[in-house]
């Protein structure tokens, strides 16, 4: 893949091919929960809501590798069920989705929780992927990932107490609609990067592992 095929891909999954090896799992979990956040409302069972919010805070080292067994297992069984009930019923997939958000591997659960996510079904010879889902979750990569063709070099000087404060209320709200403000705070600071402040003032849409929130927040 080049930068340009970067800049403009519209599925995510060639581009995650190319980060596997190059990244941190936190970030391909975090991608593999924004990914779930998308169909949330489609999550009627509180086990599934229940993988993700606990893949997050495993994300964030804030639940432990059992813990995150355990609801994967959980979800999983779900959707088999479901699968079981009616091999018709979309849902599975949705359902499915939540348990590789909590997979053990966060580069095979980002992959597949993109796929469930953005599977259409099988009744009435429907197309299986959405390709405007695709789209979004393509978006979603280099909200997290950035550019992996140009690396930024962050200038410590550029995390003051107004850019942390705004950053960590954005990751754990999360509130990115303060993108805008926290570009501009970040200016106040001496930030000149422009991927860094285009970024800022992209329309997005911007999840949590944003790849300037992390920078300012210290994240890998």
């Amino acid at each position: 893949m080049t930068e340009a095929e970067w800049r403009g891909a519209v599925t995510p999954l060639g581009m995650l091919m190319l980060l596997d090896g190059r990244t941190s799992d936190r970030k391909f979990r975090l991608f593999a929960c924004a990914c779930c956040r998308r169909i949330w409302d489609r999550l009627t069972d509180g086990r599934s809501g229940a993988a993700v919010e606990c893949a997050e805070h495993f994300a964030d080292g804030a639940a432990s590798s059992a813990e995150l067994r355990r609801h994967y297992f959980l979800a999983r069984e779900l959707s088999r069920n479901l699968f079981r009930a009616d091999r018709a019923d979309p849902t599975q997939y949705e359902l499915l989705s939540a348990a590789d958000a909590a997979h053990h591997s966060a580069y095979s659960g980002a992959t597949s929780a993109a796929l469930d996510a953005a599977w259409q079904g099988v009744r009435g010879g429907l197309e299986p992927i959405r390709p405007d889902e695709q789209a979004i979750q393509a978006v979603m990569v280099r909200c997290i990932f950035g550019n992996p063709f140009r690396p930024t070099t962050f200038d410590p000087r550029w995390r003051t107490s107004d850019t942390v404060g705004l950053a960590r209320g954005i990751y754990e709200e999360p509130t990115f609609d303060r993108l805008p403000l926290f570009g501009d705070a970040l200016m106040d600071a001496g930030c000149d990067d422009e991927a860094i402040l285009a970024h800022c003032r992209s329309e997005g849409p911007h999840v949590r592992g944003c790849w300037v929130v992390d920078l300012v927040l210290g994240k890998e």
